[in-house]
């Protein structure tokens, strides 16, 4: 008789973990170990440290800064009006998708193509028709598009190659032209450039303005010299100002860098705030970004952005082997911009809907469908501190939570610690049930059957209340505590002075 081998069937989400949009495996690996309880020397500085935050009025932002914008124009309503013209494109089945996707084979016919043909728009350096970096996995990690991207202006025509003159990309939709890889591949801060859907779209990072010394970021300051960067790859032409006038914005990433001492002290930070991203995660989910980051994209499938914070200097490629984009970037901001990278602190806002650009950057668009570039480049909305209010990073709630904790700890006699130890039970509880408060709940409810009514419904009142947590935090990680108040109150400089202004 034979006899079958039963597997046991592993539980789906073993099987099919939820990924990060670098592949990497929600962790929730946030550090809540208890440390060592604060002195009251130190829950004093932390007082006087968040009080001085709430006194402190910041003025509005001097300058938005931006990591990413794609900008679209729409060439039926104003291609005439800009001027535009191209003659650098090619037609291409999906010009939405980056030429760093195209599949190897498409790769491999381009090339042969332009063995034989020679544009005199091109300066492309022969010595670097090695196409082998194309998927090299030190490349920018926000080189990657954000899944589930609304507004991309993909279409729902069947792919087919498109002859169309030059001339007639105005007034014709079925144009679908895309920037070849043999310009796109020299360049250091171009996501895309494409023609689909009659619009003309053009999208770029922070990279694309840097320099020497200057990790770069796009603003409303040097918008007119990032254009004018395009221009000069000798792809498209268009009057410049009323480019900026007629365009609108697709996808934007507002980005806030925070120099620090040392890349150590990064690290310290990146530590130090994870620890209240527990708070949130019954609406976020936490995952890894690229070597040290963190990342925060909230559950709802309808929701059009994340916020994500990591340290500049993880972008940076040293590699003498092989020349890539990151190389190259490493390249233009030279020795001094590398060491400004390896101590700065990146957080960024990615707004992916437009509803999301609309609510985070505070633009009231009157037009159905249309977030004017004009009006994304000119907001002055703190997107940073009000993206803090989400995870309780403000000023007001610490400064409640440290007053009660200074009330325990200075207490002649009589206190009790029923809070401490139900804030740090409900912590644990939170742990064990991989950070989701609905499965707190439950597990409340279900395993504690001997506690009584009242007592049971006051627990799971609890398992809604942030306090608890901040309890925790005050009591068992004053250092986060340290780093919360310090990160606030660099921000609130950032946008008292707007001190990224000269990042690019």
């Amino acid at each position: 008789m034979t006899l079958k081998h039963n597997k046991t069937k592993k539980p789906k989400s073993e099987i099919i973990p939820d990924v990060s949009k670098t592949g990497d495996v929600i962790t929730n690996d946030f550090n809540l170990i208890g440390d060592k309880i604060p002195p009251i020397s130190t829950i004093r500085t932390q007082l006087r440290s968040a009080k001085s935050l709430i006194d402190t009025s910041y003025t509005i932002p001097v300058i938005t800064e931006f990591d990413r914008l794609r900008i679209a124009l729409n060439l039926d309503l104003h291609g005439e009006r800009v001027e535009f013209d191209e003659w650098g494109m090619e037609n291409v089945p999906n010009p939405t998708v980056s030429p760093k996707f195209m599949k190897a084979e498409e790769l491999r016919t381009e090339q042969r193509r332009e063995a034989n043909f020679v544009n005199p728009f091109d300066e492309d350096d022969d010595s670097e028709n090695d196409l082998s970096d194309l998927w090299d996995d030190n490349d920018f990690i926000d080189d990657v598009a954000p899944e589930n991207v609304e507004n991309i202006v993909e279409t729902n025509e069947e792919d087919e190659t498109v002859d169309t003159h030059e001339s007639d990309v105005i007034h014709d939709r079925a144009v679908k032209k895309r920037i070849r890889y043999s310009t796109y591949k020299t360049t250091v801060g171009l996501f895309n450039m494409f023609i689909c859907n009659g619009f003309f779209v053009v999208d770029l990072s922070g990279k694309w303005m840097a320099d020497d010394g200057i990790l770069g970021s796009l603003h409303r300051d040097n918008i007119r010299e990032a254009l004018e960067r395009v221009l000069d790859l000798g792809v498209v032409e268009f009057d410049i100002e009323e480019f900026i006038n007629c365009a609108q914005v697709f996808v934007c990433d507002v980005c806030v860098d925070i120099p620090l001492e040392n890349k150590t002290q990064v690290s310290r930070y990146i530590d130090g705030v994870s620890s209240f991203f527990p708070i949130a995660t019954n609406r976020f989910n936490i995952t890894k970004y690229g070597r040290h980051g963190l990342a925060l994209k909230p559950k709802a499938k309808s929701s059009g952005y994340s916020f994500v914070i990591y340290s500049k200097g993880q972008e940076l490629d040293y590699s003498v082997k092989k020349r890539t984009r990151a190389t190259r970037y490493t390249d233009i901001i030279g020795d001094t911009g590398i060491e400004l990278a390896e101590r700065t602190l990146r957080l960024e806002v990615k707004l992916f809907k437009l509803k999301n650009i609309r609510d985070a950057l505070n633009v009231i668009s009157p037009e159905k469908g249309v977030v004017k570039l004009t009006d994304v480049l000119n907001s002055t909305a703190p997107v940073m501190l009000q993206m803090f209010e989400l995870f309780s990073g403000n000023p007001t709630e610490l400064l409640d939570r440290l007053e009660w904790l200074n009330n325990i700890a200075t207490a002649p006699e009589g206190f009790t610690l029923s809070e401490i130890f139900t804030a740090e039970r409900f912590v644990e509880l939170l742990r064990e049930n991989n950070f989701d408060l609905a499965l707190t709940k439950s597990h409340i409810r279900t395993e504690y059957i001997n506690a009584s009514d009242t007592e049971l419904e006051y627990f799971n009142r609890l398992s809604n209340s942030r306090q608890n947590v901040l309890n925790f935090l005050v009591y068992r990680k004053p250092k986060s505590i340290t780093v919360m108040l310090a990160l606030l109150a660099r921000l609130q400089a950032y946008y008292s002075t707007g001190m990224g202004v000269d990042n690019g």
